[in-house]
């Protein structure tokens, strides 16, 4: 596993990460592949091949396949997995059946997002052979740590183990995908042929695959291969037809999904309901227990599950309130002299109002990025609030905001206002007697 710099020190939503000397061994074994600049969040993994806005383009019309192996893993293993997972995160986990992919998060007391992550039980129930539950969890880097040390110290007597595995992830995006997979985990090899005479032509064993339809596209394959292999693995899934893509387009897609990474993209503020994504579809309904054999949300937060540290923050804002926030796609202009930087404040006046994320060129939309800002403000950009949700003909899309200069507009498309009625203020209005 390459060398990294890292620290076990609480990491804060918001805080300039932690560095990590992590260079992906294909920065050098693909043509073209430029790192990001210097300084950038995303430095050890290619950026692009030679042609940044143009890699975007399979994602569209064929297919593309991106290096993501900066992110890391853990693995978790043991009789007592499910349950205790279940026990500490946001998703309901306890009914994960082997081969399913789901999404979680760890808030603090207060119901502030501290980890989000990817959960992923592979097909086989432990690599060991042994008849217990193994899951993998996905971080960012710049959590990594934390996640893990947070996780160790809640092992207490249960019947788990918790560490780090040394599996890259490298995602397939676009129309082809299947056709290439499926020419991926062919054996094309000539009977009697030694694998190590030929350029590796099926991916190397012990890959494991998972689908994941919250980022990109719904074409779209993610793959967890041995980091030995990372190489062979991306040089397979190429022949198989993926063109090489950096994860530059990657950014892109995440954006217009409006799906956020912890560091970039919150603060210590941060609650679920701010972010769609992590909520899902908030349904009407009060929050309650579900049953034992419900499984998974296809979001971040199961809103029916028992108790986890802030599940009270989640379920007063599920059952009585709105959120403070709101996370949008926002449009930035591309003719200012400088880019905004995460965590900059974004301001309407002279007040602040928000703060900015991670910014990206769109090779249809130039600049993009996403952005935390008040609701009050977002419903006045869209239209909503007294109207129910809907955007109103007396709407003010042009409510101004800007990062130090730089000006940026609300993407009303990709924005959502959860108006509902909340079933728990009501059942407190109709209690006192309010009949509005």
């Amino acid at each position: 596993m390459a060398t990294r710099e890292t620290s076990n020190t609480k990491q804060t939503p918001g805080e300039t990460p932690t560095p990590t000397t992590y260079q992906s061994p294909l920065l050098d074994a693909i043509n073209g592949a430029a790192d990001a600049p210097d300084g950038h969040r995303q430095h050890g993994v290619a950026w692009h091949y030679g042609n940044p806005l143009g890699e975007q383009r399979a994602f569209e019309r064929s297919t593309g396949a991106v290096d993501r192996s900066h992110q890391r893993v853990l693995q978790i293993s043991g009789a007592d997995t499910l349950s205790w997972l279940n026990s500490l995160i946001s998703q309901k986990v306890d009914a994960l059946a082997p081969g399913s992919t789901t999404n979680g998060l760890i808030l603090d007391a207060k119901g502030h997002v501290e980890h989000a992550f990817t959960i992923v039980r592979p097909q086989e129930s432990s690599p060991t052979g042994a008849d217990e539950p193994t899951v993998y969890l996905i971080s960012e880097p710049d959590t990594f740590d934390a996640l893990q040390t947070y996780l160790t110290q809640m092992v207490f007597w249960s019947a788990v183990s918790v560490h780090e595995v040394d599996l890259a992830l490298i995602t397939v995006i676009g129309p082809d995908t299947s056709t290439v997979m499926a020419k991926a985990f062919e054996d094309h090899h000539a009977p009697g042929t030694p694998a190590a005479t030929t350029q590796p032509d099926t991916l190397p064993e012990g890959t494991i695959t998972f689908t994941d339809s919250l980022v990109g596209t719904e074409d779209s394959v993610h793959l967890l291969v041995p980091r030995p292999s990372l190489t062979d693995a991306f040089t397979t899934l190429t022949k198989a037809g993926a063109k090489p893509t950096g994860l530059m387009a990657y950014e892109a897609e995440r954006v217009k999904a409006v799906i956020p990474e912890v560091h970039a993209d919150l603060d210590d503020r941060t609650v679920p309901h701010e972010i769609e994504a992590f909520i899902g579809t908030p349904a009407n309904a009060p929050t309650q227990r579900a049953t034992v054999d419900d499984g998974p949300t296809s979001s971040y937060v199961h809103l029916n599950k028992g108790c986890y540290r802030g599940q009270e923050t989640v379920s007063r804002i599920q059952n009585l309130g709105r959120p403070p926030r709101l996370l949008v796609k926002l449009q930035v202009d591309g003719y200012s002299a400088r880019r905004p930087e995460p965590g900059e404040a974004i301001t309407s006046g002279k007040r602040k109002v928000g703060r900015i994320g991670t910014v990206v060129d769109d090779c249809d939309e130039g600049p993009i990025a996403l952005g935390l800002v008040k609701r009050s403000i977002v419903e006045k950009a869209i239209g909503g609030g007294a109207t129910g949700g809907a955007r109103s003909s007396s709407a003010t899309p042009t409510t101004a905001l800007e990062v130090d200069g730089t000006t940026l507009a609300i993407d009303p498309d990709t924005t959502h206002l959860d108006e509902a009625p909340k079933a728990g203020r009501q059942a407190v209005d109709k209690l006192r007697g309010n009949t509005r």
